[in-house]
């Protein structure tokens, strides 16, 4: 009986070691592992990101509209910045596995203008946030009608580089609502102004501009330093603003959808952090 508590003893021993040679195995293993990835993540972090933006009015179509129209930006497309989407739920028509949605649906007066962004693209994207751009008016047009409270729907994206992104879908009031200083246009160009310049990140504005985007509408890109993006034929208020870091080519439009606005796609080249 006295020698009992010794092998207890040695076999706990043995089997502490066992256990001891396991990790230290396992350690290397994932030391080996993290080595061989290392290389990899710092290219990646030190390569600027290229990017495919497109602004897309959907003119209030449904739910099959706009599924059909995706088929024509979802493959163009890494981030989109949409309009006029009070009449669409992007969440209920588009794969979640490969799309990040956008879109506050609580009313009809914040729907209309929300961003997507493809997954593969970015680390990570933040929640929604509505800036609110210009308030509800009747623009003094009995027959047309004024707009609802109109609002920049803004997203920070961490891109696969590292680098936030800030990027911010919008829709400026129409031409019945831009009779000078005081309206309704102007407002929200001021908003979009002060919006920029409080920005302290990298931005890019996608939008229904409703004035020619390369005129700068307002000096918006006089008053902020964004360069004004748009296409050079057919109606040209559809377009972006960037910040000066981000380089841009390769700027067109898409095909026809059933929107009377044609989608308009833009590369950028956002530089590392």
């Amino acid at each position: 009986m006295s020698h009992r508590p010794a092998s207890l003893m040695k076999r706990f021993a043995t089997l502490v070691g066992a256990a001891l040679a396991v990790l230290a195995a396992s350690g290397a293993a994932l030391a080996s592992v993290q080595s061989a990835t290392t290389p990899t993540t710092a290219a990646t972090l030190s390569t600027p990101a290229q990017l495919r933006v497109v602004t897309a009015n959907l003119a209030f179509r449904g739910n099959p509209g706009v599924a059909e129209d995706w088929k024509t930006i979802g493959p163009e497309a890494d981030i989109v910045f949409v309009q006029e989407a009070k009449n669409v739920v992007l969440r209920d028509i588009l794969n979640l596995d490969t799309w990040i949605v956008r879109q506050d649906t609580s009313s009809d007066a914040v729907q209309g203008s929300a961003v997507v962004i493809r997954r593969s693209v970015v680390q990570s994207a933040g929640e929604l946030v509505l800036v609110k751009g210009v308030d509800a008016n009747d623009c003094d047009d009995p027959v047309l009608g004024g707009i609802m409270t109109r609002w920049l729907a803004r997203v920070d994206v961490q891109l696969n580089n590292g680098r936030w992104l800030r990027v911010a879908s919008l829709h400026m009031p129409p031409a019945r609502c831009q009779n000078g200083i005081g309206s309704p246009y102007a407002v929200m160009a001021d908003n979009v102004v002060a919006f920029a310049k409080r920005s302290d990140r990298l931005l890019v504005l996608g939008a229904d501009w409703n004035k020619v985007v390369d005129d700068d509408p307002n000096d918006i890109g006089a008053r902020t330093g964004l360069k004004p993006r748009g296409p050079d034929e057919g109606t040209r208020i559809d377009g972006f603003y960037v910040s000066q870091a981000i380089s841009t080519n390769d700027l067109y439009k898409l095909a026809q959808t059933g929107s009377d606005h044609r989608p308009v796609k833009m590369t950028i080249t956002v530089p590392a952090p």
